[in-house]
């Protein structure tokens, strides 16, 4: 949640630019406001901020103007006090010599913040960011050093935290700080960044360093100094070049991230199944020993394991997915240490997982952890990794990173089956090369999705059904129309549909289906004549040849034959996605930064 960008330059540059630069590229991950603070020459700091999108306060308050070679920035996701001028980042202290930006939530930050008015600070926002640099100021006064004063406030701090701090009494360094929220360090010829993810600094280096939990330190001209709150043999971390690229990136030519990474999915999908055939090593074992499998995962991702435990039931495996929010409350007394924990994240950050993960992982359950980034906090905490191949996804509504946790969760389970006993050889041979099909659902469905969102632009509401390993598919669907297109859409299982929800249909009401010709064909037609006969608009993705499908359909997508199986949500989802953005568009909305949402969601 929020986006960090801060950067010192090398050659004594003016760094307000790039800072600029860098919050434009993490601006999926905040937008309420945005503000920036650099060092002057003179060791004197200088705080711009606003409420409002990053070019639009670039050019309003000047950012690019302002002059110091040491600098940092903040994008806002709100958590604690409204959108103001006022509590946009950075915060500074009260003599105006520590500026601080912070990503997280500081839990304390009620009793610090009396404790600190008692002691004669002003504050003047309602964040619990405010807390930061006053406190730093207070041990300052005994310390005499950023550093040690900043150690000695991080221990009071409880919560999540990644914040990077300068000031005037050391102008040359910057400092940090990681605990829970995501942090990492971008090295150049020219400069060293500080950002909240990778892709702020991209376009410039893939040399990167990546904070854990505890880190904390500087970076200077001459130095990058690292240290751990609770582990005294760390005295740096190691510096690995990602495979990104900066026009892995980039929109590409297309209109918006979101349908660029609609388009990347035959590639990124490619790439996820080869990346795994190399890690999958003890990942069958794990399967084999555990007592039972539980899922742990939030928004998209929960829905890709929801497809997970469809498709290892397919294969006799017993598993279940579960909210993270509710891990604790649902299945937190069952726990034990034959138990086996997958959590699935994007980001590998995100907050609700990874409380749930600490909380298995003390019960001694095993952790797999499957996720979309190198050395992510949801990595550390894992027995074994997966990592995903789908490269950056800077749309805040996942597209790419589901089929690849989609593809990730199938090969798993394949690997699994083949190794039982079951005739699989050629579902991996066709998961391998799927690329090809999903590029021609891709091309045979755009246009249609384009002319469907005509209808759909002035609808306020639409059921998704599906049934078996349609499920998946239509609740991830239902998922894209609400976060991107602002349609109410609910996705249930079909034969529920007639237990309530049927009746709020009525003339013209969209009802997405998902068909697959599989057990739970039929009844899926019993779902769409019930739908059909009350003037519901039927909307079907099915196989090209289902003839009988299409004939009780208003709409159809077509799939390719013969993927009535686990590998359908990597076919079947496309056409979802594709009218969800196209919907968007037409209502005249911004897919790739919908409202009240962000990227990496590192907030309980």
């Amino acid at each position: 949640m929020c986006g960090i960008g801060a950067c010192l330059s090398l050659l004594n540059d003016n760094v307000a630019p790039k800072i600029v630069k860098m919050l434009m590229n993490l601006e999926y991950r905040g937008y309420d406001s945005a503000g920036i603070a650099v060092i002057d020459s003179l060791g004197k700091i200088h705080v711009k901020k606003g409420v409002g999108r990053i070019h639009n306060l670039a050019e309003t308050l000047r950012f690019n103007e302002m002059e110091g070679h040491i600098g940092i920035g903040h994008t806002r996701w709100a958590t604690h006090g409204s959108v103001t001028d006022y509590n946009a980042h950075p915060h500074i202290d009260c003599g105006n010599n520590i500026a601080v930006v912070h990503n997280g939530i500081i839990e304390n930050y009620t009793d610090i913040r009396e404790r600190l008015i008692s002691l004669g600070h002003e504050f003047k926002t309602q964040t619990d960011t405010e807390v930061i640099p006053h406190l730093v100021e207070e041990k300052y006064k005994e310390k005499k050093s950023i550093l040690e004063s900043l150690r000695e406030a991080l221990t009071e701090l409880r919560g999540a935290y990644a914040l990077v701090l300068i000031t005037s009494h050391e102008p040359d360094k910057i400092f940090f700080a990681r605990f829970f929220s995501p942090l990492v360090i971008g090295i150049s010829n020219n400069d060293i960044y500080i950002a909240s993810d990778i892709p702020a600094f991209l376009q410039w280096t893939r040399r990167v360093i990546i904070l854990q939990d505890g880190d904390y330190g500087f970076v200077s001209a001459d130095k990058i100094y690292i240290r751990n709150l609770y582990d005294p043999a760390v005295k740096g971390r190691e510096i690995i070049t990602v495979e990104w690229t900066k026009e892995m990136a980039a929109k590409g030519g297309y209109r918006h991230y979101m349908l660029k990474e609609i388009h990347e999915q035959p590639e990124s999908v490619k790439r996820t199944v080869r990346m795994a055939s190399k890690q999958i090593g003890d990942v069958i074992n794990l399967i084999e020993k555990a007592n039972y499998i539980y899922f742990v995962a939030a928004g998209t991702s929960y829905y890709a394991s929801v497809h997970g435990q469809y498709a290892f039931a397919k294969y006799g495996i017993r598993s279940r997915a579960v909210i993270a929010s509710e891990f604790l409350e649902e299945v937190g007394a069952f726990l034990d240490k034959d138990d086996l924990i997958i959590g699935v994240s994007q980001s590998g950050e995100t907050a609700d997982t990874l409380k749930a993960i600490r909380f298995a992982k003390k019960k001694g359950s095993k952790i797999l952890a499957i996720t979309n980034v190198v050395g992510s906090a949801i990595t550390r905490l894992a027995d074994r990794s997966i990592i995903m191949g789908a490269g950056p996804e800077i749309g805040v509504a996942a597209t790419k990173t589901f089929t690849s946790q989609v593809a990730t969760l199938d090969y798993i389970a394949l690997n699994w089956a083949r190794t039982h006993g079951f005739d699989v050889d050629l579902l991996i041979s066709k998961l391998l090369n799927i690329d090809k099909d999903m590029e021609w659902v891709l091309e045979v469905n755009e246009e249609k999705a384009i002319k469907l969102s005509e209808v759909l632009k002035e609808k306020n509401n639409a059921y998704y059904l599906g049934r078996g390993l349609g499920l998946s598919i239509a609740l991830e669907g239902a998922l894209k129309m609400k976060e991107i297109a602002y349609i109410h859409a609910e996705a249930y299982p079909a034969g529920e549909s007639k237990h309530g929800p049927i009746a709020l249909v009525t003339e013209g009401f969209p009802i997405f289906s998902v068909v697959l010709r599989d057990e739970t064909y039929h009844r899926m037609h019993i779902a769409i004549e019930e739908m059909s006969s009350r003037g519901g608009f039927i909307i079907s993705v099915t196989e090209k040849n289902d003839s009988d499908t299409i004939k009780l359909s208003d709409f159809n997508f077509c799939a390719p034959d013969n993927y009535s199986n686990i590998l359908a949500p990597l076919v079947y989802v496309i056409p979802l996605q594709l009218v969800a953005y196209y919907t968007a568009v037409k209502r005249g909305l911004n897919p790739d930064r919908p409202r009240n949402l962000a990227k990496s969601v590192t907030v309980e």
